[in-house]
């Protein structure tokens, strides 16, 4: 080998073998993968610093050499690895933020505890167990540790809740929480490989040589653990439990660390610290006896107290009648806070037990309760200490306090009630989450919403709608499952066609999966066969990209049953345009065409002159795909014409798009900015920055085949601008091609 023994040239030996077990020559596999010879051979001799392209290059070569279905997986299993190896190892000043900091706010004054403080400092293991009963601190002890430790982890310190004990039984994955992890180091989403252990070996490779405070909360058990323990010289994992997690002891020498109730002397001093107004030592004494001294129970207490202002004395004896054991302690505790507050708040606390997920918006909060505004009612929740506002704006319960809200919903709403709170939320949800798809893929076919968006409300730019749905991605995830099991299945199924593009485009492709799964199951008890189709289809999209094509065409098959056997020509004419998604992906690019012609011939006949487009589209793009631009021409003008038509601004600018590329391929550069120009002006009208940007990113490359450097600079200078605002990935792209270019003489 030409290189170093490093993992992309590992990699590339690892192609040249499966080149020479294939007895193929090499100017036919170059050939096929597009590049020269000589660029191959440089590439299988390892002689290249970052791993090669899989779509543009490994899998048209492994493709070549006569792989199919399962090595073809494996290949991009090794990719993946690799790429998350390398990203980890390379410079990471340009992938995350200095130093992320994931920890939840101090929900109040911290006292006491200083032996476990001091365990915590002294513990040198890797791995720390804290653990011990719900509602005795362990969150608040490590939470607090961690902030006044910041110093000692310059490189971050991340948080996972891993809600081990959640009340709907959804436990976090452990690959959703090292995506998290990912996230916040600033790893950009195409960056993250599609495989949960190639995530897994992209997080070790990036966190080796840093010092980082990871912080897991909640556990269930040792196996959700497991996954999550990232290593690295200077990372320190601290684990919060109910359980003993003895396994994580044994078997990795974690230090182990018991949280009990705290002493006497702590306990008032909690207590103390929550008051409002000074007490007499000695009916402090009487309400921290009475709280069983659980500081769950005693900031409740003292919330009410300070709150409502009743004597202490009564509280105390309030709780004296609960008797001794904690659970008792802590429902009279509950019921206390509960019934001290007002009924509009009273129903409100009532309404959040309803509720999936980790945490709820306050705007969501009001589409709960029906009111415009519950921001009211919120405060007084946190003033009782029923409630804690972790981040700006957004609100979480500790578990148990979310049973006593459910358990109090049940007994004084009705089923009837409970049913229009938790469809109002879904309103909400669904609504919001399809204006924001509409935004992030606007020539996407919308399915008809029976609600209008909300009165006033303007449809979000792109940096918005992604940041809405990043925050709202685990609560929708968990509501479309609430809604499933509820048999609320419509909204199942239209909240996940409303979440798949920002899935797709964020590479959360198990999620995506995940989603069209649920909405399956919604649309077979809705027996409604074209949702199912539909879904179906989109699984069958998933799982090609996930190069799994036996269930992808299983699933396509199965799309294709159900329309046929309900005479449904139009999801006929839609799955077969999928199924050329799904042939394309697996390198079958004859086959891919044929089926977008196919498509093309069905939607012809069924006078829908959007989806005939669609179609002609797709027919013109798998032209170009295979190298044959002029044949790809006359698919876009036709399709052009069927939008102009259709009055589909969005679709006409990206086929004038894809138009003028074709023109780019053909060397006809005056033919393809006249495309672009046009498709612009289309794209200025609807206000759409990010279709606005890849239309001049594309015009400057255009003059920059032309010669023109300095205007190529001035159309990418601009593109990269407004990718940049909208918080686009695509604006790295742009700047690298800004970064290649010299004064005079264009690229370096």
């Amino acid at each position: 080998m030409g290189a170093s023994s490093t993992p992309v040239s590992q990699f590339c030996a690892e192609l040249r073998i499966r080149w020479q077990a294939s007895g193929k020559d090499l100017h036919s596999i170059a050939q096929a993968v597009s590049i020269s010879r000589t660029q191959l051979y440089a590439i299988l001799n390892g002689e290249i610093k970052r791993p090669p392209d899989f779509e543009r290059l490994v899998r048209p070569f492994v493709l070549a050499c006569g792989a199919a279905g399962a090595e073809l997986a494996e290949w991009r299993h090794r990719h993946a690895v690799v790429v998350g190896v390398y990203e980890g190892l390379k410079d990471r000043a340009a992938l995350r933020p200095a130093r992320p900091n994931q920890l939840p706010a101090l929900s109040g004054p911290f006292v006491g505890r200083s032996a476990l403080l001091t365990a915590l400092d002294l513990a040198t293991e890797p791995l720390v167990v804290v653990t011990g009963p719900p509602g005795v601190g362990k969150t608040a002890l490590v939470v607090h540790w961690a902030y006044g430790r910041a110093e000692s982890f310059p490189h971050g310190r991340l948080y996972a809740d891993l809600r081990g004990f959640a009340r709907d039984g959804e436990a976090l994955d452990p690959a959703e929480a090292v995506r998290g992890f990912l996230d916040a180091m600033g790893v950009a989403a195409r960056d993250v490989p599609p495989d949960p252990a190639a995530q897994a070996a992209q997080l070790r490779s990036l966190l080796a040589d840093r010092r980082v405070l990871v912080v897991l909360d909640n556990a269930r058990d040792a196996d959700q653990v497991r996954p999550l323990l990232v290593g690295g010289a200077g990372v320190r994992v601290v684990v919060t439990s109910r359980g003993p997690l003895t396994p994580l002891v044994v078997d990795y020498a974690a230090a182990p660390i018991a949280v009990d109730l705290p002493t006497k002397a702590e306990a008032q001093d909690l207590f103390r610290s929550r008051l409002a107004h000074s007490e007499s030592d000695s009916s402090i004494a009487e309400a921290v006896a009475a709280c069983g001294r659980l500081p769950l129970a005693l900031t409740l207490t003292a919330a009410r107290v300070r709150q409502t202002g009743f004597p202490m004395a009564t509280v105390a004896a309030e709780l004296r009648r609960a008797g001794t054991r904690a659970h008792a302690e802590l429902q009279t505790v509950f019921a206390g806070s509960y019934g001290a507050v007002s009924p509009p708040t009273a129903r409100l606390f009532r309404l959040l037990g309803l509720t999936a997920g980790p945490d709820i918006a306050a705007e969501a909060v009001a589409a709960l309760a029906g009111v415009h505004d519950a921001r009211a009612e919120l405060d007084d929740l946190i003033e009782s200490g029923l409630l804690v506002e972790h981040r700006p704006g957004r609100y979480l319960m500790h578990d148990l306090t979310r049973d006593y809200a459910d358990e109090r919903s049940r007994a004084v709403d009705t089923d009837d009630e409970r049913r229009a709170a938790l469809t109002r939320l879904l309103d909400y949800y669904t609504r919001t989450a399809h204006e924001a798809d509409r935004t992030l893929n606007p020539i996407r076919p919308p399915i008809p919403i029976p609600l209008p968006p909300a009165e006033g409300s303007r449809r979000p730019d792109y940096q918005t709608a992604t940041a809405w749905l990043e925050r709202e991605r685990a609560v929708l995830l968990a509501t479309l499952r609430k809604a499933c099991n509820d048999g609320l299945d419509r909204y199942a199924w239209q909240l996940g066609w409303a979440l798949d593009t920002f899935l797709y485009e964020h590479h959360r492709w198990k999620d995506e999966g995940a989603v069209w799964s649920i909405a399956l199951r919604a649309a077979t008890s809705l027996m409604d066969r074209a949702a199912a189709a539909h879904a179906h289809r989109f699984l069958g999209a998933v799982a090609g990209r996930l190069d799994n094509f036996a269930d992808a065409y299983a699933h396509m098959s199965e799309s294709m049953r159900l329309c046929r056997a309900a005479r449904d020509q139009p999801g006929e004419a839609e799955t077969e345009f999928v199924l050329s998604y799904v042939s394309f992906l697996q390198g079958r690019h004859a086959t891919a065409l044929a089926h977008a012609e196919r498509s093309l011939a069905l939607w012809s006949g069924l006078s829908d002159l959007r989806w005939t487009a669609r179609a002609a589209t797709a027919v013109g793009w798998y032209h170009a795909q295979r190298g044959d631009p002029a044949a790809a021409i006359p698919f876009f003008q036709r399709a052009l014409a069927d939008f102009h038509l259709a009055d589909d601004h969005a679709n006409e600018a990206v086929t004038r798009d894809n138009l003028g590329r074709a023109h780019h391929d053909l060397g006809a550069y005056a033919a393809a900015l006249e495309q672009y120009d046009i498709a612009l002006d289309l794209a200025r009208q609807i206000a759409d920055p990010v279709l606005d940007a890849h239309l001049t990113n594309h015009a400057g490359d255009a003059f920059q085949a032309l010669g023109d450097h300095a205007t190529a600079r001035d159309r990418w200078a601009h593109a990269c601008g407004l990718l940049s605002d909208a918080g686009h990935p695509a604006a790295n792209d742009v700047a690298r091609k800004l970064a290649l270019l010299t004064p005079e003489t264009g690229p370096s």
